[in-house]
């Protein structure tokens, strides 16, 4: 975690005269690594501010009881249904209007302890293309619709899987022997307390998307947040939303890798999806009619940032400037390449 942007290096110096040179390190593009997270994130970011519209965006986020948070842990394929799950109200409802709203969502898997705590985070358009007419309608979701619904599908999806889940196995549930005591279980959790936050509207996506990416491509703990660290236990700092206050948990080196370790997602895993005119199917002919019905103009799509131009972002220095002649830092490896 510490060290994973340097795996290769490569040596760059100015010119023969000067005797000035640096170590470059090469991307691993590792989730683990905070310097290549940090440019995924601003590249992803970059690419989805060139494709969402201006319009009003809602945020939603999806939580369910703790105590369904086991039945979850790294299993990818229950995970991958939660995508539906969240997203069934609005493009239910949608689909009975005759209009295609812009969603997009993603999966957290963790808490700020790095414990397991699965919730969907949803951005979706408050309007929508109607297809009939090519115009762009004004829309609302109610939240309580919303989240009886959501409620409704994880714990369907929850009951049809239960062979998979196995939940008697699981610490502490062993009580639960069969599909009758599991569908009672499951019953006392739906009538528990269910938290579906409805964010302020915001006017463009941005907001929701400068947050996710925050989580979406960087480790799921900074750096910043390794208070201790000398070889034996883990000292790692968190802020708690309960008490809002910043606390610290030690947890031993073996503890701290299951953690980070059970957040890997699966092979081909997508952690970000798109639905309605977002979805990768239907934006190529459905988008260019969402931005004709905004009256926007259509943005040019942008250049990926690089690692010298987010040096230059948020340090304010060239790193292919020499400190000694200030001439071009240039590879003496790559120059033997040409």
């Amino acid at each position: 975690m510490t060290a994973g942007a340097a795996i290769s290096t490569n040596t760059a110096t100015p010119s023969p005269d000067c005797t000035h040179s640096r170590f470059f390190c090469q991307s691993c593009k590792s989730k683990a690594c905070s310097s290549c997270g940090l440019k995924a994130t601003e590249q992803w970011i970059a690419e989805q501010q060139h494709i969402l519209p201006d319009c009003d965006w809602q945020h939603i986020t999806f939580t369910m009881p703790h105590l369904l948070w086991p039945f979850f842990n790294n299993n990818w394929p229950l995970l991958n249904d939660l995508f539906r799950c969240a997203t069934r109200a609005m493009l239910r409802w949608a689909r009975q209007q005759g209009i295609e709203v812009g969603i997009f969502c993603a999966l957290h898997t963790y808490g700020r302890q790095l414990n397991q705590h699965p919730h969907i985070h949803v951005s979706v358009t408050r309007g929508a293309l109607d297809i009939k007419h090519g115009t762009w309608r004004q829309l609302f979701f109610k939240k309580k619709e919303v989240e009886q619904i959501w409620r409704n599908a994880v714990v369907y999806l929850l009951r049809d899987n239960y062979a998979q889940i196995n939940p008697g196995a699981l610490p502490g549930l062993g009580h639960i022997r069969n599909e009758d005591r599991w569908h009672h279980y499951l019953h006392a959790q739906y009538r528990r307390c269910w938290k579906v936050h409805f964010a302020k509207k915001t006017r463009g996506a941005w907001r929701s998307v400068k947050y996710l990416g925050r989580y979406l491509k960087r480790p799921p703990v900074a750096a910043s947040q390794l208070r201790h660290y000398r070889g034996g236990a883990v000292v790692h700092q968190y802020y708690d939303h309960r008490t809002q206050q910043h606390k610290r948990q030690k947890i031993s080196q073996e503890e701290m890798l299951q953690r980070y370790v059970s957040h890997i997602p699966a092979r081909h895993f997508k952690m970000v999806r798109y639905y309605g005119f977002l979805a990768n199917r239907k934006r190529g002919s459905l988008l260019p009619k969402v931005y004709d019905a905004l009256a926007m103009t259509v943005r040019e799509k942008p250049k990926r940032p690089g690692f010298a131009g987010l040096m230059k972002g948020f340090l304010g220095t060239d790193p292919y400037q020499c400190i000694l002649c200030k001439g071009r830092l240039r590879m003496p490896a790559l120059d033997r390449c040409a």
